[in-house]
C-alpha cells in the first residue's frame, strides 16, 4: 500500500483534500497534519511515498518541509500545494518540490499526476536509484552556458529569442524552465514542449529568476567525479541529437517536441556520473540504467509524458511506438545518426532498429535523414574552428 502525508495548516483544507482521496482507501495510506514538524516525526519512522504540503504555513512553512525531506528521504515524491499570489514568492519553493498545484486543486490532475510518477517509479529497478533521482533537484550545468546566459540577460538591449537560443543548449535549465511553465501555477490551457515559447510565457523577469535561483552550474564539480565523464561532451551530443530530431518532421509543434526529447534524451547519465555510479549499456527488452533514471527524474518534475517515453525509450521506440513515427522514433534515430558522426563519446556506435523502422514504414527515409546529421555535424565543426580562433 502507497503512503501519502498532506500538511495543511487549515483543517478545511485537509478535510477537502481527505474527501478527495476517499475513493482510494484501498490503495493508499493517507496521513493529514497541520503542522511540517509532526508530519516529518511522522515520516521518520513511517517510509513515505507521496508527500504534498501547502507552501503557507507556520511556524515551519512548505519549502522548509520540502527541503527537509528531499534531504532526509529524497525517494519520497514531492509535491507542493500554493494558493499564493504571484510567483516570486513560491519559486524557490517550486524548485524543491517534483511538481506544484494551486490552490483549490482539480482532485483529479493531482491524482493523475501522483500515479504517473508511480508507473515510472516501479520501472525504476532499485531504491537507490529512486533515491538518487529524487535527491536532485536539478541537473548539472556547463559554467560556460550559464555564465554566457547571465551576461544576455543582463543586457538590457537582448531579447527573448537570444535567451531562448541559449537555454536551448543546455539540458538542465531546459528542464526546469519546461517543469515551471508546465506547473498548475501558471494554469497553462495546453502542455508547453518548447522552450522558447516558455521563455516567451514566462517573460524574461521570470526566466532570468528561474535560472539565477536553480544554481544548476554549481552541481558540475559532482558531475565531474566520474572518470571519463565529460559535461560538455554530454551537452554537445544532446544538442546535436536534439537538432537532428527537429528536422525529421516538418510539424512545428512536433518539431519543438522532439527537439526538446532530444537535448533530454540522456540526462541519466549526467544524473549516474553525478554520484559516480557507471552506466553499463543493456540491448532487448532491459532498459539501460541512464535511460530509466532519465525517465523516472523526469516523470518527478513533470515533464510532458511524450518527452519521458522519449527518454526512457529511445533505444527501444518499438516498445513505445509499435506502430507510428513520433518523438520516440525520431529521438532514437537522432541518437544513433549522433553516434555514427561521433563514434569517440562512449568508443561505439549504436544500432538502428531497422526492423521497426521497416515495420512503421520509414526505413526509406534513413540516407535522407543521415544526410541531416552530416550538416549539422559540418555546422558544428565550423562552429568549433570559428571558436578556437577567436580564443
Amino acid at each position: 500500500m502507497k503512503r501519502l502525508v498532506v500538511i495543511d495548516d487549515e483543517q478545511l483544507v485537509l478535510d477537502a483534500i481527505q474527501r478527495q482521496f476517499r475513493s482510494t482507501r484501498k490503495d493508499w495510506d493517507s496521513h493529514y497534519f497541520q503542522r511540517g514538524e509532526d508530519a516529518l516525526a511522522f515520516m521518520a519512522e513511517h517510509p513515505t511515498d507521496v508527500v504534498m504540503t501547502d507552501l503557507n504555513m507556520a511556524p515551519m512553512d512548505g519549502e522548509a518541509v520540502l527541503k527537509a525531506v528531499q534531504e532526509r528521504s529524497p525517494g519520497t515524491v514531492r509535491l507542493m500545494l500554493t494558493g499564493a499570489a504571484g510567483v516570486k514568492s513560491t519559486l524557490p519553493a517550486a524548485l524543491l518540490a517534483h511538481q506544484s498545484f494551486s490552490k483549490p486543486c482539480n482532485p483529479l490532475e493531482l491524482r493523475k499526476a501522483i500515479e504517473r510518477a508511480f508507473r515510472t517509479r516501479l520501472t525504476l529497478g532499485t531504491d537507490q536509484m529512486r533515491e538518487l533521482a529524487g535527491s536532485l533537484g536539478s541537473l548539472p550545468s556547463v559554467p560556460e552556458i550559464y555564465t554566457r546566459l547571465t551576461r544576455v540577460m543582463n543586457d538590457p538591449d537582448a531579447g527573448l529569442n537570444e535567451v531562448a537560443a541559449i537555454i536551448e543548449e543546455d539540458a538542465a535549465i531546459s528542464t526546469k524552465l519546461i517543469q515551471l511553465v508546465n506547473s498548475s501555477m501558471f494554469a497553462v490551457a495546453q502542455r508547453v514542449d518548447s522552450v522558447r515559447d516558455a521563455a516567451s510565457y514566462l517573460g524574461m523577469n521570470l526566466v532570468k529568476m528561474l535560472v539565477l535561483s536553480a544554481e544548476v552550474h554549481q552541481r558540475f564539480s559532482a558531475a565531474a567525479s566520474q572518470p571519463g565523464f565529460s559535461l560538455e561532451r554530454e551537452q554537445a551530443h544532446g544538442s546535436l541529437v536534439a537538432n537532428i530530431a527537429r528536422e525529421l518532421t516538418d510539424d512545428r509543434e512536433l518539431a519543438d517536441r522532439f527537439f526538446l526529447a532530444g537535448l533530454l534524451h540522456d540526462v541519466g547519465r549526467v544524473v549516474l556520473a553525478s554520484v559516480g555510479v557507471g552506466d553499463e549499456a543493456t540491448s532487448g527488452d532491459e532498459a539501460a540504467p541512464h535511460a530509466s533514471v532519465g525517465a523516472y527524474l523526469l516523470t518527478l518534475w513533470g515533464i510532458p509524458l511524450s518527452v519521458v517515453d522519449a527518454v526512457g525509450h529511445h533505444h527501444d521506440p518499438g516498445a513505445a511506438e509499435p506502430d507510428s513515427f513520433g518523438v520516440v522514433t525520431a529521438v532514437h534515430v537522432a541518437d544513433v545518426l549522433a553516434h555514427e558522426l561521433q563514434p569517440e563519446r562512449d568508443g561505439a556506435t549504436k544500432a538502428m532498429d531497422e526492423d521497426h523502422l521497416q515495420r512503421i514504414g520509414v526505413l526509406g527515409r534513413l540516407e535522407e535523414w543521415r544526410a541531416i546529421a552530416r550538416r549539422f555535424d559540418v555546422a558544428n565543426e565550423a562552429n568549433g574552428a570559428e571558436g578556437a580562433e577567436a580564443a
